[in-house]
């Protein structure tokens, strides 16, 4: 599936250094993403699909306060292991990385998605408000449905390469396209009224692949640079 390479490590590459070292595979195949970004981007696709199931697109409003910072704190393991590890303080491992990469990237769709409602509300008489999370069965759901992709991951079964990878990196145009979309209604002075015509949602899939494009261009020139002086290790 060499078209299949193609499209993941155009879209990996875009964000990611893509070091071997510093990157999981499965299988003996590396993932298009290094294991911090795998997680990350894992755990939003995860997320995602897990909202998506449960709650439709109906979601125009934050969970409450207390919510959001029990959310919040799943950023802290990985803000932790990336400042302590590059400040030389501990080692870290692949494993780490990718582990407190998925509790943040499945904590940012919380806060992401109620943008995609065709009617953001947070408050409002009259209007149902209808929060990410709706019973607390909920809760122990999501952290399972996170659980497991992270769990496919590490069980490194080659015949999971494709989904895994195809995954991580949905989670990534997603959240990109997420902002881009948003930033367009904002631009056209429609945040308040989100009719999602056809023509802003190609406006962002556009501006998502334009984005993706000069990163691309962007890192390839970095890392020519880099060769060109002995920069040290170099992406697949």
């Amino acid at each position: 599936m060499a078209w299949l390479d193609q499209v993941l490590g155009f879209f990996g590459f875009a964000v990611c250094h893509c070091l071997p070292s510093r990157t999981l595979a499965l299988g003996g195949r590396y993932m298009p993403l290094c294991s911090r970004c795998t997680g990350v981007f894992l755990g939003i696709a995860a997320t995602y699909i897990f909202l998506i199931a449960r709650r439709g697109f109906k979601v125009n409003a934050l969970p409450s306060l207390p919510v959001s910072f029990a959310v919040a704190a799943m950023l802290l393991p990985m803000a932790v292991d990336g400042a302590s590890s590059y400040a030389g303080l501990r080692e870290t491992t692949n494993v780490i990385r990718f582990l407190t990469g998925l509790a943040a990237g499945a904590a940012l769709p919380v806060f992401a998605f109620p943008l995609l409602s065709p009617e953001l509300v947070l408050e409002g008489p009259g209007k149902k408000v209808v929060r990410p999370f709706g019973r607390v069965l909920d809760y122990p759901l999501w952290l399972a449905v996170v659980a497991a992709f992270g769990a496919l991951v590490l069980a490194s079964w080659p015949w999971l390469y494709y989904p895994l990878s195809v995954l991580a990196v949905l989670g990534l145009v997603g959240i990109f396209f997420t902002l881009s979309l948003v930033i367009w209604e904002m631009a056209l002075e429609r945040a308040g009224r989100w009719g999602r015509r056809p023509w802003t949602l190609v406006a962002a899939g556009l501006t998502v692949l334009l984005v993706f494009s000069l990163l691309n261009v962007f890192h390839y020139v970095a890392f020519r640079a880099m060769a060109g002086g002995g920069g040290g290790e170099l992406p697949r």
